[in-house]
Formats: structure tokens, sequence, C-alpha cells
């Protein structure tokens, strides 16, 4: 039989990894926040991307959350296939 004192630190122990389990040990975010760009990322509005016509012309397929702004990144190595860079929209996590 165990003594009154262990099974109360036991009870203690149990309820405090329980609290801290449930009441918000939060881990790191893996993802951006919603609206921003990631740093290999830069925010760009439909007039800024004027130097690419073909990211002006896919802007509003790409701007999904319309808030006209989506993050673009230039290719390392120049233009491909007379495109500049690469564009996703600021609502989730762009690739790094």
């Amino acid at each position: 039989m165990r003594s009154p004192r262990l099974s109360a630190a036991l009870v203690a122990i149990v309820a405090t990894c329980a609290a801290v389990m449930f009441t918000g040990a939060s881990g790191a975010q893996a993802a951006t926040p919603v609206g921003s760009c990631t740093s290999s990322y830069a925010p760009y509005t439909r007039d800024q991307l004027s130097f690419d016509p073909a990211a002006q012309a896919i802007f509003s397929v790409i701007d999904a959350n319309n808030d006209g702004v989506v993050c673009f990144k230039y290719y390392p190595n120049g233009p491909h296939n007379s495109h500049f860079g690469n564009l996703v929209d600021d609502k989730a996590a762009p690739h790094a």
C-alpha cells in the first residue's frame, strides 16, 4: 500500500502535467501568419508587378484572398520562359 504522501505527490504531478497539456503549452508555429510573406518573398501589388506582364496577367488567379497583395520571389538565375519569378498568395506560407 502506498503512503498518503506518495499518493498526493503522484496526484499533484499528474494534475500539473495535464494542466500544461490542456492550457496552452504552445509550440512554434511552422506556418507564416496569414497576410504575410516568408523572408525569401516580398509583398507586391498588381501595379508593382508592372515589370512582369505575365505576372500581372495571372495576378487575380494567384490573389485567392482578394486582398490585392501576392508574394513574389525573383528567380535566382534570371528570367525563365518570359517569367521573372515565382508568385504565391499571402494567405499561406510559400515554400522557402
